[in-house]
């Protein structure tokens, strides 16, 4: 798929568990991108179990795990340049 396009929520489902509900780098900024995913209507960082939870406006549910910056930059999923150094 690509990045420019507007994924519906079975496809957003699809995409989670595609990559086993942990997701970083790249792929964090795109699922959780109000812009890309209109129908999303919450989207909740719970930063002690280091989890995003996301709500769309059809009552769908979406939950999954960070994966640290720097485990995502290894695994080459971060392919932006940031001023992280």
């Amino acid at each position: 798929m690509k990045r420019d396009e507007y994924m519906y929520s079975w496809e957003i489902a699809q995409f989670l568990a595609e990559h086993n509900y942990c997701i970083g780098g790249d792929d964090l900024l795109f699922i959780t991108d109000v812009k890309q995913h209109p129908q999303l209507c919450r989207i909740k960082y719970d930063p002690f179990n280091n989890k995003y939870e996301m709500w769309d406006y059809e009552g769908n549910y979406f939950c999954f795990y960070v994966i640290p910056y720097e485990e995502a930059l290894e695994q080459g999923l971060v392919k932006k340049k940031t001023l992280k150094k």
